[in-house]
């Protein structure tokens, strides 16, 4: 550590400091030898930066969701009924712009359990005064017939155009495919993930676990908090990117990543 003035960093060397805080778990000292800088000058670049990249995300994240919402509008036609699972933001907005747009549709939400987050999601629908119907988890075979297409959000998209999302988007979807009800699933292309799960299993136990049940000893005992979703269920995926059959993922990700 140089005896003179402190140097500042560079942006590429204040995402290195990022980087190495979160991969070896270190302490301010230790950061401020790292990169001689004063330990004062680590708090103020790690935070300006992370405030950065929090308002640029933000940013994206909100865009993301307003074109979404525009290209799903013209699939709300009026007298449609609905089914949608859990909470989805993507899928709320998307229903706002179309209450706004003077559509008029009904939605059955199921309630989601085990943290009955179907519940806020039908409660945010009430305040929007859409009409709305909560429903078991386990009549969504029975409302299924009723309904004229599902509409559902996604917390990873995956390299087949596959989805893992909230437990029982799995089941609603097969359902949807035996009654022939179109599958919709909206995403932002930001969930995109170069992950090739065949199967439940094969997805990653911080995906399917939250960290209090990762800590216990045997998994078997405890409740997965998402499911992977086949491609071959689902009908279109609507994105920031335009609206996708599930086969284009793939080159979608090709394009981000190259």
């Amino acid at each position: 550590m140089s005896s003179g003035k402190r140097k500042r960093l560079t942006l590429a060397q204040k995402i290195e400091v990022i980087k190495f805080v979160e991969a070896e778990n270190v302490g301010v000292r230790a950061v401020a030898e790292k990169f001689d800088i004063g330990k004062t000058q680590t708090f103020a670049d790690c935070k300006k930066v992370m405030l950065d990249r929090g308002k640029v995300f933000l940013k994206k994240l909100t865009e993301a969701r307003n074109k979404v919402a525009k290209i799903t509008l013209p699939f709300f036609v009026d007298g449609i009924n609905i089914l949608t699972h859990s909470k989805s933001r993507v899928v709320l907005e998307a229903m706002k712009l179309a209450v706004n747009s003077q559509k008029r549709f009904h939605v059955y939400v199921s309630e989601s359990a085990p943290d009955k987050s179907g519940i806020e999601m039908y409660n945010c629908l009430k305040k929007l005064s859409i009409p709305c119907t909560l429903i078991l988890d386990s009549a969504v075979g029975y409302i299924m017939e009723r309904v004229d297409m599902v509409m559902v959000g996604a917390e990873c998209v995956v390299e087949s155009g596959g989805i893992i999302n909230k437990i029982g988007s799995c089941t609603m979807a097969i359902c949807a495919k035996e009654l022939k009800k179109p599958f919709y699933v909206l995403t932002e292309s930001y969930k995109f993930s170069r992950m090739y799960p065949l199967n439940q299993k094969d997805l990653p136990n911080n995906f399917k676990y939250t960290a209090n049940n990762l800590n216990d000893d045997n998994l078997l005992n405890a409740h997965p908090s998402v499911d992977y979703t086949h491609p071959s269920y689902i009908s279109l995926l609507f994105t920031d990117l335009g609206i996708l059959m599930p086969s284009a993922v793939s080159d979608e990700l090709i394009k981000l990543y190259l």
